[in-house]
């Protein structure tokens, strides 16, 4: 609470202003206008503060503190453009970085107050990448977190570049067995691992219609595109192919929903999604995918996870129709340490008149992520096995079975930081067993992306 001396000094401020706004630097310097006027936006009288910094900016249009205070003063009105107008004038003015930061929560705070929170979370970046100190540099990122909450808008862009040894998923063997003869066959071309570059970038947007206590409905939209550059010894192995003839893209909008389950511990929820994909530039398939998943916060710091879908394939071409089940199951959780694990494993089945579509896969995926960097790098590990079966081959009479293992290596760079951005390089290596050489196939790779730290 404000002393009592505070209040009455307030007060006979206010009542001199009030009596004589024409002449106030007669009765305040403005150091004690300032001063006053800070008080003011603080203890709750916004008038005040509005018309004190007015009288001071017109005594000096570039008093930076001034246009500080009326903007907050504003925003307290509900004046947003004023608030804005002098958030503006203030960034102008700001020189040093604690006057710059202190311009960036300004036009954020205005600009989250006027509706606009995707330019406020902008801002807010802006206020992250030149806070003076770590406190401040936090009391930033909180705010965004604040805003992004509060934002119907969420949108996510995606861009990485990846080296890989075997960007066509082509076998590692030179000869396969086909056919049950008893000889090989030599692999050439496409048929054989290409090794090149990966270049992929994407966007999803959500649009949150309905957000309570009871349920939210969001509006999702989402585009991707990866294509490749293929390296030197992939062009010697396959003359005619291009890195455009693995490329591949795909669209889509979709609506999700979810509810809160009595007790407040759990969800659940509902999606929809139509989508197209495209596969060097040609249409591949139109899709539409429909799933319910369950989410239940177990003990103290774990989550539970269950999610179910149906997709149906239209083909496009020559590619035939597939209708593909999936579930997953899932549990993840903070230990002690401030660690972080998390377990899932996962069940598809793939129904279709092609031998290639018609199959069943389970897999069992495992992350550790530690919570204390080692060097300048914050580690995250995962691994992956699973088992993928089809019944019919035009290859074998037995069927085609593969067994894969993937594992990754994921260090963030936190104190590379860039706008509240990290870099990212995850190391990968995969290898897949099979009872047809042409399927066996072997990919290391090194991707470097971005992602946001908070």
């Amino acid at each position: 609470m404000p002393s009592w001396s505070r209040r009455i000094g307030l007060a006979l401020g206010a009542f001199a202003f009030a009596a004589a706004q024409a002449s106030a630097q007669a009765v305040l310097s403005p150091e004690q206008m300032r001063d006053l006027a800070g008080q003011a936006v603080l203890q709750g009288q916004a008038g005040l503060a509005f018309d004190l910094t007015g009288a001071l900016i017109g005594r000096d249009d570039n008093d930076l503190d001034a246009h500080l205070i009326r903007s907050r003063a504003a925003r307290n009105l509900g004046r947003n453009e004023d608030a804005l107008t002098h958030a503006r004038r203030a960034w102008a003015l700001a020189e040093d970085q604690n006057a710059r930061f202190a311009a960036a929560l300004a036009m954020a705070q205005a600009l989250s107050s006027s509706g606009r929170r995707t330019a406020a979370q902008l801002w807010l970046r802006r206020a992250v990448h030149i806070a003076p100190d770590d406190g401040l540099k936090q009391r930033a990122a909180e705010d965004f977190q604040y805003v992004r909450r509060q934002n119907p808008w969420s949108t996510a862009l995606r861009f990485s570049v990846a080296p890989s040894s075997n960007i066509n998923n082509g076998s590692r063997n030179e000869t396969s067995e086909l056919f049950g003869l008893p000889f090989e066959f030599a692999l050439e071309g496409e048929a054989r691992a290409l090794s090149g570059v990966e270049i992929s970038t994407g966007l999803s947007t959500r649009y949150r219609l309905v957000n309570n206590d009871r349920k939210r409905t969001d509006l999702l939209f989402g585009l991707s595109h990866r294509t490749y550059v293929l390296s030197e010894d992939a062009k010697d192995i396959a003359p005619d192919a291009e890195g455009s003839d693995f490329a591949i893209s795909s669209v889509f909008v979709g609506l999700q929903e979810d509810y809160a389950l009595p007790g407040g511990r759990a969800r659940l929820g509902w999606n929809a999604r139509f989508g197209r994909t495209w596969y060097a530039g040609d249409p591949l398939i139109a899709y539409t995918r429909i799933g319910a998943n369950y989410r239940r916060v177990a003990g103290d710091n774990g989550m539970l996870s269950l999610s179910v879908n149906r997709e149906d394939q239209v083909g496009e071409g020559t590619r035939l129709d597939a209708t593909i089940w999936s579930a997953q199951l899932g549990y993840g959780m903070s230990l002690a340490s401030g660690n972080t694990l998390s377990v899932s494993t996962s069940f598809v089945t793939s129904e279709s008149d092609a031998d290639y579509l018609d199959y069943t896969q389970r897999a069992i995926s495992a992350r550790y992520g530690l919570a204390k960097p080692i060097g300048p790098a914050q580690l995250e590990f995962g691994l992956t096995l699973s088992d993928k079966n089809h019944d019919r081959s035009n290859l074998t009479a037995d069927g085609r079975n593969e067994r894969s293992i993937q594992a990754t290596v994921t260090a963030a760079l936190p104190e590379m930081d860039f706008y509240g951005f990290i870099p990212t390089i995850t190391l990968n290596a995969e290898r897949t067993n099979a009872n047809i050489d042409l399927y066996e196939t072997e990919n290391f790779g090194i991707q470097l992306g971005i992602r946001s730290a908070f």
